[in-house]
């Protein structure tokens, strides 16, 4: 193993390779699944919600769900988010970061299996500038392939380090080594293939000791934990989901049959990564002499693969193709996943090839030469690299490009169409909604984005077939909210009736769902229903079952009784709250301030306020986030300047 010194070097060195490759990505914007896991994700928003995190799926903010259950990850979103909340640059950092130490541990699982110091540190720099990896570093939703790394990369190097440490330190080596492969399945369900990495270890570099009695000691927790897992997976977290795995309506058979052009693509992007974007799409051999093709190269693959197991004098070959194996079956399409092809998905099994690549230079290649090869190849990607990161700098751009390679992309389209609707590009998003829909017609998102849009635009008709079309398949979760829509397309109808009655189905679905107590104040507040407005714009701030504060009601009649109309709901909390600190009822201005910073995370005066709330009622944190947060947005903040070193001082 390598000296301290080395190490702190090469960490170094592969640190500063990273961040030049991938500096021009730490400006890009939120994209693709970042929206639904940062952007939307209420539940990283609080560090009190920690629990939630471990309770829900990844995709538990957006409408359709998912079945993958990745706490760990959305917890690296949520120390971002306490940091920099909706600030970009410091997720991009973080996924930095993450690819130099999974570059570095490369490095070192290098060194204790080759015992060779430049072909490690070739390997490991040619891994971690690798353009193929963009999608995992540059996409901040693709951080879980880097964490996966990192947790098991650790935890395989810990178990190597047991059998040559003293006897007193083994139970606390090995002990880390379960623990990190527990966090890696709390991290990417890939995870539960690990033991068989630990087993492929212990056959090829352990077969001195190796008997049945042996591997069975050193191998069943890891098996045992990954059981466990299987187990919680299948009967208390098994999410439900309306979008099945896309490869599910593909027969077992024709899975098998595109294997080998899997494989070769995979080659090929490591050998010449060019042409990268995110949505593969593979001909599928149709011919009965493309199925034998197919087959007879699937046969010669398993032959050359068992050559290889069965050569124990190769046993490096042998353990690393292993590795490969290992973690590319469960993503080769065998079973029935999200795509045949996805440039994250050989992340980990992409270790070999660089360090393949880097062992065959230092064989063929001396001295100088083989460091002006290396340093070239680095070079070389690291261009790549910032070239494919400049992609990710415009989302329209992006799904363009995804849309050109894979047309069949109705993700893509309906991405697109989200962000020329943020652009104000309201025609050509219905046109990509609706292309969406058209590819697949049951798109719970496109749907429920193009209701939206017809909403915005005033067509409440139209509005309303799409939501009525989506209340026949929205997941609980989502129920209330979708009601919630509806009522808002009925009470712009002037259905008053009707609005009303679905803005209290709405909340008796999700009691929670304040909101719609604010929608239904408004509704009594315009029929000159005021005590019962009052009620409701008191029920949106505090819970429905503690004791209304007479106070606060007589606060909240007044303001109602001084309005001629109920303004927009941002406008109406943070005016409310600033009516309740003028009383020097703090906490229920910190309430409106809160409700209104939930609709509008830029609201710069509602921080403001925010700040100053907290800071009476004691909740000296929450101040220095809330003007932290305002000077964020608005850094010649005066007043937050000065509340802020007040602060500061007093702590």
């Amino acid at each position: 193993m390598p000296t301290r010194k080395t190490s702190i070097f090469v960490f170094l060195l592969i640190l500063a390779v990273c961040f030049i490759a991938y500096a021009n990505s730490i400006s890009n914007p939120f994209i693709w699944d970042d929206d639904a896991l940062v952007v939307k994700n209420q539940a990283i928003r609080s560090i009190n919600l920690i629990p939630q995190l471990f309770n829900d799926d990844l995709y538990s903010g957006s409408v359709a769900g998912s079945n993958f259950y990745r706490p760990l990850q959305s917890f690296t979103y949520m120390l971002d988010y306490h940091f920099g909340e909706l600030n970009p640059v410091y997720y991009h950092i973080t996924n930095i970061l993450l690819q130099a130490l999974a570059g570095f541990l490369v490095f070192l699982l290098s060194c204790a299996l080759l015992n060779n110091l430049s072909v490690s540190i070739a390997g490991a720099l040619l891994f971690s500038v690798s353009p193929v990896h963009t999608e995992a570093v540059s996409y901040i939703s693709g951080r879980a392939e880097m964490l996966l790394g990192v947790f098991l990369i650790s935890s395989l190097l810990f178990f190597m380090k047991i059998q040559d440490s003293r006897k007193n330190i083994r139970p606390l080596l090995l002990f880390l080594s379960h623990f990190l492969f527990i966090l890696a399945l709390l991290t990417k369900e890939l995870a539960v293939v690990f033991p068989f990495v630990i087993a492929s270890y212990l056959f090829y570099f352990r077969q001195k000791k190796f008997t049945s009695r042996y591997f069975i000691n050193k191998a069943w927790p890891f098996f045992a934990i990954a059981g466990g897992y299987i187990a919680l997976r299948l009967f208390l977290l098994n999410f439900h989901t309306l979008r099945p795995l896309a490869l599910m309506h593909v027969p077992f058979f024709i899975r098998i049959t595109v294997i080998p052009k899997i494989i070769f693509t995979y080659i090929k992007l490591l050998v010449y990564p060019v042409g990268l974007h995110m949505s593969w799409e593979l001909v599928r051999p149709t011919s009965v002499l493309a199925i034998i093709a197919s087959l007879f190269t699937l046969g010669l693959i398993v032959f050359f693969c068992l050559r290889i197991f069965l050569g124990r004098k190769k046993r490096l070959a042998a353990f690393f193709l292993s590795w490969s194996l290992i973690f590319f079956l469960p993503q080769s399409g065998i079973f029935p996943i999200n795509a045949f092809v996805s440039e994250h998905f050989i992340y980990l099994s992409s270790i070999p090839f660089f360090l393949l690549v880097a062992y065959l230079l230092k064989k063929y290649l001396r001295g100088r030469l083989f460091f002006i090869v290396v340093s070239g190849l680095v070079i070389f990607y690291a261009l790549l690299t910032a070239s494919r990161n400049y992609e990710w700098s415009d989302a329209i751009i992006f799904y363009q490009k995804i849309i050109r390679f894979s047309p069949g992309s109705f993700q893509a389209h309906n991405n697109l169409g989200l962000q020329y609707e943020r652009k104000g590009l309201d025609a050509l998003a219905l046109d990509e909604y609706k292309q969406a829909l058209k590819i697949k017609p049951d798109l719970l998102e496109a749907r429920s984005n193009l209701a939206n849009l017809y909403f915005k635009l005033g067509r409440y008709q139209d509005a309303l077939t799409e939501y009525t079309a989506v209340e026949k398949t929205v997941p609980l979760k989502k129920a209330a909210e979708l009601q919630n829509n509806i009522a808002n397309v009925y009470e712009a109808l002037g259905l008053y009736d009707q609005a009303l009655a679905k803005y209290k189905l709405a909340l008796k679905i999700d009691g929670s769902l304040s909101f719609a107590h604010f929608n239904m104040a408004r509704i009594y507040f315009t029929r000159k229903n005021k005590p019962e407005a009052e009620r409701q714009v008191y029920y949106s701030l505090f819970d429905q079952g503690t004791p209304a504060q007479e106070a606060y009601l007589r606060l909240i009649a007044d303001y109602l009784g001084s309005a001629a109309s109920v303004p927009g709901a941002k406008e109406f909390y943070n005016n409310l709250g600033v009516r309740f600190a003028a009383d020097n009822l703090f906490y229920p201005a910190a309430a409106c301030f809160r409700k209104a910073l939930q609709l509008d995370l830029d609201f710069q005066d509602a921080y403001f306020n925010l700040g100053l709330a907290a800071w009476q009622i004691g909740s000296k944190k929450e101040a220095v986030f809330a003007l932290r947060s305002c000077l964020r947005r608005n850094p010649n903040h005066l007043k937050a300047k000065g509340l802020l070193a007040e602060i500061l001082r007093k702590k």
